[in-house]
């Protein structure tokens, strides 16, 4: 896929990255998922091969390092990825859209999305959820974002500025997991771990058999 083909508006949001990627790195230093981290990890046998997506500066990739798992990052911003590089120097991480992946076969144990939908118009999610999953050929997958019904909405960020951004509330993303095949599927709300915690996230993960 070719840049040109992407959404104006993710690259956008991908542009905000790229030019705030060492604030936003040094924001997430401290406010990692720990529990959804563990939640997902449990379903995983120490050394699986597990895709981190929009895997940003790598606060997520090194925690699932750090478990004992292999994850691979990919992410769309440039500049996310050279703080990637910088905390985890030999680590694989890609640059490509999320919708668009080189990877051949379904050589996945696991799929880690933590606000990797975000910046992508509601209308992509299903088609984007069902390529990703064709990469995974058993395993947890877990996806959170905020909680709401934006689709592709100018926000305020704190750290990345105003960036288009959208959401979904828990009976969506529960459709989209159990329309997939994805087995035991729960769904939390969490305070938002950023910005605001009285405004919450929602979670979901599931097991691809």
């Amino acid at each position: 896929m070719r840049l040109a083909d992407i959404d104006p508006r993710t690259l956008e949001a991908v542009a905000a990255y790229d030019n705030h990627a060492r604030e936003y790195q040094q924001t997430l230093r401290h406010r990692r998922p720990t529990g959804d981290l563990k939640r997902f990890a449990a379903w995983l046998t120490r050394g699986d091969l597990v895709l981190d997506v929009g895997c940003g500066p790598a606060s997520d990739l090194r925690a699932l390092r750090d478990l004992g798992v292999h994850p691979v990052g990919i992410d769309l911003s440039m500049g996310a990825l050279r703080e990637a590089r910088l905390l985890l120097p030999r680590h694989p991480l890609v640059r490509t859209p999320i919708n668009d992946l080189p990877f051949e076969g379904r050589p996945f144990g696991g799929l880690w999305m933590s606000g990797a939908f975000n910046h992508l118009p509601r209308s992509q999610w299903r088609d984007t959820f069902a390529h990703l999953l064709g990469f995974v050929f058993r395993g947890p997958v877990f996806l959170s974002c905020v909680r709401g019904t934006a689709d592709m909405e100018s926000v305020d960020d704190p750290v990345l500025g105003t960036v288009p951004r959208s959401d979904a509330v828990e009976e969506e993303l529960e459709a989209l997991f159990t329309s997939h095949g994805l087995r035991d599927v729960t769904i939390e709300l969490r305070p938002d771990p950023w910005v605001d915690q009285a405004r919450p996230w929602v979670t979901a993960l599931g097991h691809l058999a």
